[in-house]
């Protein structure tokens, strides 16, 4: 005979996994937010001209 156990559906992994990827990406937004750098560009100086 074949008997059929009651096996949870394994729906719990899967979400804590999802929970902690969520958190992650969160915290290291916030963490980039505060660091802001402006963005450096070099410009050549520019000559008084004839």
């Amino acid at each position: 005979m074949i008997y059929h156990e009651d096996k949870p559906s394994g729906l719990a992994f899967p979400i804590i996994v999802i929970l902690i990827a969520m958190v992650a990406i969160v915290g290291s937004l916030a963490l980039s937010s505060g660091h802001q750098a402006s963005a450096r560009v070099w410009l050549p100086a520019t000559s008084a001209g004839p």
